[in-house]
């Protein structure tokens, strides 16, 4: 299942050439330390770009529709680029197309305070959002190639602890920093710059990438349906929560401080409960552990709905643990794709992934608005509830149809 430069060291082939299981292992996690380490560089410019953008048009007067259309732009980006990402990694090797990546978006941070204006700024956020595609989707990629399985969960659960963690710091920084001068937009670039360095500097350990064509999505999904789901249903709370909790909660009667905090706290559970969650990957049934999931993810939500408005240590724990469920559903989900994928279809499996996801990033705050308006103030935490139900019974059902394909 692996690429044959990571092929798992324990094999009956005899020859003598073979190199011994220390060296195996040994390359095996310098090659994941670089790819790993890239992720938080990858995370801090997700954060500044998305904080610098909605900073600057609100500084500029635009109206509340185009700061969304900004929002959206690089996730847009990510939808047009990642059907033709594996056939570039594929072409030009991974490390090539991934710093190539990093430049673009290094690039766009160096222009966005030359080219100062909304239409612009439109469009470097859409190349932003294009650079960030291949170092996310190779980079993945690249994980689930070189890992064994034994230990994929906790590593994927690592890697999404670090990418969260970048992107959670990216608007501390940008607090720190301000945006009236050039320092956000130096920190852009160095986020880039750390993505791109631990790759050059590995670029003899990367995986080779099959070659592929323009990847046709609906063919990507159906290599791994239920990984795919995870995705839309993570993209949906974790989006959700993201863009309406502080609103959720002042609707509620929490004040604003504390609608702010608990949005805090909800992000730094999902970064600090992941390595847990990918421990819990590698040590119980995938599936399960995804119905799990659901379950928890509408009991959660119902359960934080009924302290929301209260401001609470208890608000706070459970804001905690909801944010740690949310983001699992990306790194088990990831993990699945993994397991159940072929290495050589694995870049065309995780673009898929990567679409789901932001097809849910992308509807989840549009129905989580519309919920709150039809049941104010808990309409989100009704759809969060729903969709966590709906997806563990989905999940149920389909383990107990009597035959499941390899890569169902």
């Amino acid at each position: 299942m692996h690429n044959d430069r990571y092929a798992d060291p324990v094999s009956t082939d005899p020859t003598p050439l073979a190199p011994p299981r220390d060296v195996m292992d040994r390359t095996r996690l310098l090659s994941l330390a670089a790819v790993l380490a890239s992720t938080v560089g990858l995370g801090l410019a997700y954060g500044v770009g998305y904080t610098v953008t909605a900073v600057r048009f609100t500084e500029w007067g635009a109206a509340g529709w185009l700061v969304g259309v900004a929002g959206a732009a690089p996730s847009l980006a990510v939808v047009a680029l990642v059907p033709l990402a594996p056939r570039l990694a594929g072409r030009l090797g991974a490390v090539p197309v991934m710093v190539a990546g990093a430049a673009l978006v290094a690039l766009s941070f160096v222009l966005m305070p030359v080219l100062d204006g909304v239409g612009w700024w439109l469009l470097l956020r859409v190349q932003s959002g294009a650079g960030l595609t291949l170092p996310w989707l190779v980079g993945e990629t690249w994980i689930n190639t070189v890992v064994t399985d034994r230990v994929r969960g906790r590593v994927l659960g690592l890697y999404a602890m670090l990418l969260f963690s970048g992107w959670a710091l990216g608007p501390l920084l940008v607090d720190r920093v301000g945006t009236t001068g050039l320092a956000a937009y130096a920190v852009g670039v160095l986020g880039m710059a750390l993505c791109a360095v631990p790759l050059l500097l590995a670029r003899r350990l990367a995986p080779a990438m099959a070659a592929h064509g323009t990847v046709r999505l609906p063919a990507a999904v159906r290599l791994a349906p239920l990984a795919m789901l995870a995705a839309v249903v993570g993209g949906v709370a974790e989006f959700g929560y993201i863009s309406l909790l502080p609103a959720y909660a002042l609707e509620a009667g929490a004040s604003t401080t504390t609608s702010l905090r608990l949005l805090t706290v909800l992000l730094v559970g999902g970064i600090c409960l992941q390595v847990l969650v990918g421990w819990l990957a590698d040590h119980v049934d995938r599936s399960r552990l995804l119905a799990g999931l659901g379950l928890v993810l509408a009991v959660g939500a119902t359960g934080f709905a009924g302290l929301v408005g209260t401001g609470g240590a208890p608000a706070y724990l459970a804001a905690f643990a909801l944010g740690g469920v949310v983001v699992a559903f990306y790194a088990v989900g990831l993990t699945m794709l993994g397991e159940r994928v072929p290495a050589g279809q694995l870049a065309v499996a995780n673009a898929g992934f990567l679409v789901s996801y932001e097809v849910g990033a992308t509807v989840g705050p549009v129905l989580g608005g519309a919920a709150m308006d039809v049941w104010p103030p808990h309409g989100l935490a009704v759809l969060v509830a729903v969709v966590g139900v709906g997806f563990a019974a989905g999940v149920l059902a389909r383990r107990r149809q009597p035959t499941i394909t390899q890569n169902g």
